[in-house]
């Protein structure tokens, strides 16, 4: 179903710092995971190689990939708001560049000045265009992602710009890592008086591969079973996000669990802890090398629908 809103009621929205805190900060998807990999997974993606979306999770992961790759990802969110990543990440002997490039849209609004015929359609739009550089020493890397902005609400514009900053180390061949990473320091211009406010977090996460087994048979299947753990804590106050009321400095707690068959088979699943109305995950992979697609699925606990994600990987 397409949403109607009157001029009126959009107005308010941009321009009152009460109906902001209402509905949240529009740049609020700078904190959804842009791919299916990382969606399905509760987001808990700081310290787990996803391929070239590290650029918005930890641009310190991208000097850790064993391969260059370049993805795509479309995700269908809640109320027909539609989701489009694509990215790359080009790997060198002990450093990766990464591009990416990120839009969330919204279309179908109506636009009326009043009782009357509609005034024509009109779209809500964000966008993020971003740079990332990893280097790697030994067990360790860091990296930066610098972010382009824009926001578009009915006929007014304005940009921005973002910095995130992560960190990672890996330990025990590569079975354990660790990760840590600043997102989204930056600002937007004002738009219509009032400068949206960025979702700044800081994420601890770790990732460990923890038991290997065989499936009994002939043709037995090595399964690695590998645990993801994440701790997110807003550096931003943003009272009301993810379509729910929050007190400022509440924090989430994400756990997921992957199953990976072979090589060629990937089951995920996830859970999130602390003020969402997603806190579960479910997703699969197939790879057939050099490609992996990706998909994954995330209900919303109180009536607002699904979240499908699908995504491919190229790998090279």
């Amino acid at each position: 179903m397409r949403i109607t809103a009157t001029i009126i009621i959009t107005l308010l929205f941009i321009s009152s710092a009460a109906a902001q805190q209402d509905t949240g900060s529009g740049m609020d998807f700078l904190s959804i995971s842009p791919s299916a990999f990382q969606l399905s997974l509760s987001e808990a993606s700081s310290a787990t190689l996803t391929g070239s979306s590290a650029i918005y999770s930890n641009p310190a992961l991208l000097a850790m990939e064993p391969m260059s790759s370049v993805e795509i990802d479309y995700t269908l969110w809640v109320a027909e708001v539609n989701h489009q990543f694509a990215s790359a990440n080009f790997l060198r002997e002990n450093y990766s560049l990464g591009l990416g490039i990120y839009n969330s849209r919204s279309d179908g609004f109506e636009a009326r000045d009043g009782a009357g015929p509609s005034q024509g359609d009109f779209s809500i739009g964000y966008l993020s265009v971003a740079g990332a550089f990893a280097y790697k020493i030994d067990r360790f890397s860091v990296g930066v992602t610098a972010h382009y902005l824009r926001e578009e609400v009915f006929q007014y514009r304005a940009n921005g710009y973002a910095v995130s900053a992560g960190a990672a180390a890996e330990f025990f061949e590569q079975r354990v890592r660790l990760g840590a990473v600043v997102q989204n320091l930056g600002e937007m211009e004002e738009l219509d008086g009032i400068s949206t406010s960025l979702p700044t977090t800081f994420r601890l996460g770790g990732m460990a591969n923890i038991v290997e087994v065989n499936t009994p048979g002939r043709n037995d299947l090595p399964i690695l079973f590998s645990l993801h753990t994440e701790w997110v804590h807003p550096l931003e106050d943003l009272p009301s996000s993810d379509y729910i009321d929050r007190d400022g400095g509440d924090d989430f707690i994400a756990f997921a669990l992957s199953a990976d068959v072979a090589d060629l088979f990937n089951i995920r699943g996830g859970y999130k802890a602390g003020p969402t109305e997603r806190p579960l995950s479910f997703g699969l992979g197939l790879n057939i090398d050099p490609v992996t697609v990706n998909y994954a699925v995330v209900p919303f606990s109180t009536g607002f629908g699904w979240v499908h994600s699908i995504g491919v990987q190229y790998y090279f």
